[in-house]
Order: structure tokens, then C-alpha cells, then sequence
């Protein structure tokens, strides 16, 4: 019969349950134990954990290499709150005097929903997210975040700071055009009040100087050497197109839809490539101040709540490939979620810690791109172009311009 046995450096041995047929690896991850932290014998034998399959009568041992607590990721401390009929658990890791314990409290479907708006009500109003009397623009999808941020002003207005609003939809590419999504959007704008305004195909090709409509591009992207880019693009493209609808309105103050996966996300691939990433969950770019208003808020978190408070908003299609990224994104995403999993409510420590960063960085420098006009930071330790963006950059090198040798560098 087969067996395994997993020894902690804190003088722990402790029996795991094990069937033949399973690997090595899928062994260690069912009991929350990272490869690199252990060693790994089968009868006495040292095996690789990668592709060791357990057999019938084998003796597996786990021997944990460098002296740390293992427990306190694969079984913490825990205080439970609980409630009849949950729908989601909230946890968090509290750190005092160097104990962790995480505390989680179970919340039905009318506790989740008040969570999440307090949640969002507190994260805008501690943050001085919205100054009384702003004039704000926000960039529209129809996804389920930028509708669950319209959802959220909707039925906690009386609870903010008076603001006034209007959306901007990009159209250009079928995912944007997506009719579920684009009807969701309408929705959104209905309920809380604020006009819609749709971003032509035409305004994105005039915009950045193009010699042929934008979904040619984007499909030549999508399909070439060049996919790894095609979020990078789309998003630059939204990013741009809804600055400029701002500045015909007058208005400096642009709020989206970023939850806090995608802004752990962010800081993930900021500390893997070095590259400087602004502040959260407020930044300046260019002439334009930028919130996050849904900065404590997860996508899982959002969906729910949609289900329960507005589920016509909650029938988006599926993405599609121009709004699909390369596998360093997907990575990025995983690992943010596991991280979540590891450390409850790490997003409390990690956004007052980037702006503990911010203030000791050198003061961030910026150029204008002399084609969409975008602001653009200039990254320390390599060869900025001059007065061009990446994007309008990539655009010129492969020749997707009107007059591309210009603005080549």
C-alpha cells in the first residue's frame, strides 16, 4: 500500500493521503507544498518531482530543506465569522507583532452586496478618489468591470462626493463591438444616468496616422510575429482615444475600471521586468489625473456582485482574440491569483507599499508622442525614442502609416 510522509524543518512529520497513479507534483500541490522547498525520495531514492508517478507499494518521503513555518501558508491561523447560506467568504492576513492569523468572514447574498459597496465607498472616499464637483470621463467596454464601476456609482451616489460623468465606447474591433457587451454598456450608462459616447473606427485611423482601417492592422497583428503586442496596442489605442474625447470636453480627470487583480497583476510584471509603473490608486499622466476607484475590489468579487444586483449586465460574450494577451499575462494573472490564495488581502499591503516606493524614485520624466499627442513616461536605463510612443513606433516601423519614415526611430 502506498504511503507518503512529509517532515517540516520545525520538527513536524506529518502522514499525507496518497493513491497510486498520482504524481509527484500533483501530491505536493494537493497539500500546499512548493517544489522548491522540499526534497523528494521514493523507497530511499531521490526522484525529481516533475515527472515521478507513485506506484503501488512505494514509500514516498517529503523532507522540507530551509528552517521556516510551512503551516502558515498551508494552514494559518484562521478566524471564521460564519452566516447562515454564504455565497462568499472575505479574507484577510493580519500581521501584528509578527503573528499572522487570517480572518474570514462569511457573508450572504445581502452582506456580500453591502461588503462590496462599502468596500468601494471607503476605497474612493479614504483615498480622496473624487473631489466635490469633479467632471470625470470614463472609458466604457461593456466588460463586467467598467459596468460593475456604473453599477457601483449607481446605487451608492448619495454616498459620494457629487460628480458629473460621461462614458466613452472605443468601437473598432469586433470584440469591442461585441453585441452583449456593447448592449451591457448602453444598460450601465441608462442606469446611472450619464451619456454614452461611441469612438469611431475612422477617429482611431485619423488618430494615429493610419494608411488603412484599424481592424486591418489589428488583424495583421494578431496573426504575425507581432501578436505578443496586441494588447499593448489595444490598450494604448483605448487609452488614447478616450483622453481625447476628454480633452474636447474639457475634462482632466479619467476613472476605469481596473479591479485589484488586474493592478497586483500590473505590480507583478513591474518587479519582473523593472520597468517604473505609476502610483494606485491614483496617478498623473501627462495633463490627465487617472483613478482606480475599484482598486480593493476582485473580478471575482465583481461578477458576483453583478449576479446578485444586476444580472442583465452579466452576459457578456466571450473575449475575443484582440482582447487576448501573450502567456507572460496569463502568468502574470496566475500568479496574482495564487498570491491572493497565499495572502489574503495582500492588495492592503502591497498598495501602500508602492507608494511608500514612489517617494523615494527619481522624479518620473515624460515626452509626448508628436503623432496620437499621448504623454508617455521615459524609462530609465534604456534608449527612449523621441517624441514617439511605442505604439505609434511599431506602427511606423512596419510601415502601417501614412508617412512612416518620419517618425521611425
Amino acid at each position: 500500500m502506498a504511503h507518503a510522509t512529509f517532515h517540516d524543518k520545525i520538527g513536524n512529520v506529518q502522514g499525507l493521503d496518497v493513491r497510486p497513479g498520482q504524481t509527484l507534483r500533483a501530491l505536493l500541490q494537493a497539500n500546499g507544498i512548493p517544489r522548491n522547498a522540499v526534497l523528494t525520495s521514493v523507497n530511499g531514492a531521490v526522484v525529481t518531482e516533475e515527472i515521478g508517478v507513485i506506484g503501488p507499494d512505494d514509500h514516498v518521503e517529503i523532507r522540507q530543506v530551509r528552517h521556516y513555518d510551512l503551516e502558515i501558508t498551508r494552514q494559518p491561523p484562521r478566524r471564521i465569522f460564519s452566516a447562515p447560506a454564504p455565497v462568499y467568504t472575505k479574507s484577510v492576513m493580519f500581521d501584528e507583532r509578527g503573528k499572522l492569523e487570517v480572518r474570514s468572514e462569511q457573508l450572504d447574498a445581502f452582506g456580500f452586496v453591502e461588503y462590496v459597496e462599502r468596500t468601494f465607498v471607503e476605497s474612493i472616499t479614504s483615498a480622496g478618489l473624487i473631489e466635490p464637483g469633479a467632471e470625470i470621463m470614463t472609458g466604457l467596454s461593456g466588460g463586467r468591470d467598467s459596468v460593475a464601476f456604473l453599477k457601483l456609482l449607481e446605487r451608492t451616489r448619495a454616498q459620494l462626493p457629487a460628480f458629473t460623468m460621461v462614458a466613452t465606447t472605443v468601437t473598432g474591433t469586433p470584440d469591442w463591438e461585441e453585441p452583449a457587451t456593447f448592449h451591457a454598456a448602453q444598460l450601465a450608462c441608462e442606469g446611472l444616468g450619464i451619456d454614452q459616447v461611441l469612438v469611431t473606427a475612422d477617429e482611431i485611423q485619423a488618430t494615429f496616422n493610419l494608411d488603412r482601417p484599424y481592424i486591418d492592422v489589428m488583424n495583421e497583428v494578431v496573426t504575425g510575429e507581432s501578436a505578443m503586442f496586441n494588447m499593448v496596442i489595444a490598450h494604448h489605442t483605448l487609452r488614447r482615444m478616450v483622453e481625447i474625447e476628454a480633452e474636447r470636453r474639457g475634462v482632466t480627470t479619467i476613472a476605469l475600471g481596473f479591479n485589484a487583480d488586474d493592478l497586483v497583476a500590473s505590480m507583478v510584471t513591474w518587479f519582473t521586468t523593472g520597468f517604473r509603473m505609476g502610483p494606485i490608486p491614483k496617478r498623473r499622466v501627462g495633463p490627465f489625473t487617472y483613478l482606480f476607484p475599484l482598486f480593493h475590489i476582485t473580478k471575482k468579487e465583481l461578477t458576483l456582485y453583478l449576479d446578485l444586483v444586476a444580472p442583465e449586465l452579466n452576459q457578456q460574450g466571450a473575449p475575443g482574440r484582440f482582447t487576448t494577451g501573450p502567456a507572460e499575462r496569463s502568468l502574470a494573472y496566475a500568479i496574482t491569483d495564487h498570491l491572493f490564495d497565499l495572502w489574503p488581502g495582500v492588495d492592503y499591503y502591497l498598495f501602500p507599499a508602492l507608494d511608500n516606493v514612489q517617494r523615494s524614485m527619481m522624479p518620473a520624466a515624460e515626452d509626448e508622442c508628436a503623432v496620437c499627442g499621448a504623454a508617455f513616461l521615459l524609462q530609465e536605463g534604456v534608449d527612449n525614442p523621441v517624441a514617439i510612443c511605442d505604439v505609434c513606433s511599431f506602427f511606423a516601423r512596419h510601415k502601417y502609416t501614412v508617412r512612416d519614415s518620419r517618425f521611425i526611430r
